[in-house]
């Protein structure tokens, strides 16, 4: 998992004055007047800048000089891309500003003019890498994708460089994501890698304090924060909520539920709350990894939470009920999600996903972020690897503290606990093959598909995909063989 909590922190804490000098020119105006007294962590971020955490800097020549050149990062118009990836130009706001400094900072340094292109959604990565590729045009110096499709293309099409190969990257460096690694290296091939430069965009339990307080329930944070934040608690204090509020003996969308949420892509990432991949590894190569006791005992547990007791109420679109509608203790829904909410008068909280059960050590959050890849056909693979680790050295120094600041800026973040949670959350980002390599099949979609079913019955789930996703990993495989040469 991603160790990023501390070094988020201690940035955060180190950059707490000069965030205050943003929001004191226009960006946060309520602060202007009433100012509290400073709390301890306010106080220490006035603290001389030598006591930031050293985060270790790209070991580059110190003369790099590209003459200016073109450096062009094509992306799709997705999910986080669309506002934590590039700017283009100062505006006030923390997080933009910082990554036009992130960018004028690598551009000064390599003397290169970087450029985030866009030419749509998330099908375009592969058809315009390929096109650059066929025709033997340069265009584009680095990829970033979408976190499923096209990357079976991208590697099995021999369009993209071993990350390995590519000069000066050192993906030891804490500005990289080390759960890549793990999950997608094999024979000592990384087609696929992620800095900082891609925020993590992990799926995360919102809980409406309200109805938590009304209920006078426990405090969830410190259920947490000693390890019993767990499936069968979520289900035990989903019972304590539900209320038939308008008293006709039916549970319907005028009611409160104990969990609101996606039936599809974001039901997903209880799973891997649970510490359960799609995908593990034997002998160095990928295998499903449901056909086991545990991942049973998961399905019957989400069973029992979402299709008995009319604990849930599970939507898409026209049968979806929104957050701030106050029918529901628990929602599931994705931490970018929380543009919408920035104005609610809902009071809000932010939990991780909860574990299997209290013997897990770790709170595990998947990355829904995609990755990064550079064409075979980029002009220079040495500048591509000084840029990439350039950009995700500043990435960490600059962008990450700023985000991080627009989180707990206390329109999102509405407890002083938030910080801990999204430490937590942050900290136990993972990634996985079967998910980044599924390709959209089945598997990755287990539960939610089991769920749609009203069924338990897993053996008969992976009896009829098994052979599918076996075959599509010998494909993946054998794309690894072909950047091994």
């Amino acid at each position: 998992m991603k160790k990023i909590s501390l070094l988020m922190l201690a940035l955060l804490l180190a950059l707490g004055g000069l965030l205050s000098a943003c929001s004191e020119s226009g960006t946060n105006p309520e602060t202007e007047t009433d100012a509290p007294v400073p709390s301890a962590a306010e106080e220490t971020a006035e603290e001389p800048a030598a006591d930031e955490p050293d985060i270790p800097e790209p070991d580059l020549p110190a003369n790099a000089d590209f003459g200016g050149a073109e450096f062009n990062v094509i992306y799709p118009d997705w999910s986080l891309y669309e506002h934590y990836l590039s700017a283009q130009e100062l505006n006030g706001e923390v997080v933009n500003d910082a990554m036009v400094n992130r960018n004028d900072a690598v551009d000064e340094r390599l003397n290169v003019s970087i450029s985030f292109v866009t030419k749509g959604y998330i099908d375009t990565i592969l058809e315009e890498v390929r096109a650059a590729v066929t025709a033997g045009d340069s265009t584009w110096d680095m990829a970033v994708t979408h976190c499923i499709n096209g990357l079976q293309g991208l590697l099995t099409g021999r369009l993209i460089y071993d990350w390995n190969k590519i000069p000066y990257v050192d993906m030891t460096k804490p500005y990289w994501n080390e759960s890549i690694l793990e999950q997608l290296t094999i024979g000592g091939v990384t087609p696929f890698a992620a800095s900082d430069l891609l925020i993590a965009d992990p799926n995360v339990i919102w809980f409406n304090n309200d109805i938590a307080t009304d209920l006078q329930l426990e405090n969830l944070y410190d259920l947490v924060l000693g390890g019993t934040w767990t499936v069968d608690k979520m289900t035990e204090l989903c019972d304590k909520a539900i209320r038939d509020l308008n008293g006709d003996g039916h549970m319907t969308v005028k009611d409160q539920y104990g969990v609101m949420g996606n039936d599809g892509w974001p039901m997903i990432s209880f799973m891997y709350g649970c510490d359960q991949f799609v995908a593990e590894f034997a002998d160095g190569k990928p295998q499903v990894a449901l056909q086991t006791e545990k991942a049973a005992d998961i399905i019957a547990k989400f069973y029992k939470l979402f299709c008995e007791g009319g604990r849930a109420f599970l939507g898409v679109n026209d049968r979806y009920i929104p957050f701030e509608s106050n029918h529901a203790l628990f929602y599931f829904m994705s931490l970018s999600s929380m543009e919408q909410y920035r104005a609610t008068e809902v009071d809000y909280g932010i939990l991780p996903f909860p574990k299997y059960d209290e013997n897990q050590q770790e709170y595990v959050s998947l990355n829904w972020t995609g990755l990064q890849c550079v064409p075979v056909s980029c002009k220079s693979a040495e500048m591509t690897g000084m840029v990439a680790e350039a950009l995700g050295y500043e990435s960490k120094k600059q962008v990450l503290p700023a985000y991080f600041d627009y989180l707990l800026d206390g329109k999102i973040a509405r407890h002083e606990e938030t910080r801990q949670m999204l430490d937590i959350i942050f900290d136990g980002s993972v990634y996985d093959f079967g998910m980044n390599f599924s390709n959209q099949a089945n598997f990755l979609y287990t539960l939610p598909d089991l769920m749609k079913q009203k069924s338990t019955d897993i053996a008969s789930y992976i009896k009829k995909n098994i052979k599918v996703t076996d075959k599509m990993y010998d494909r993946v495989l054998k794309g690894y063989e072909g950047l091994n040469g």
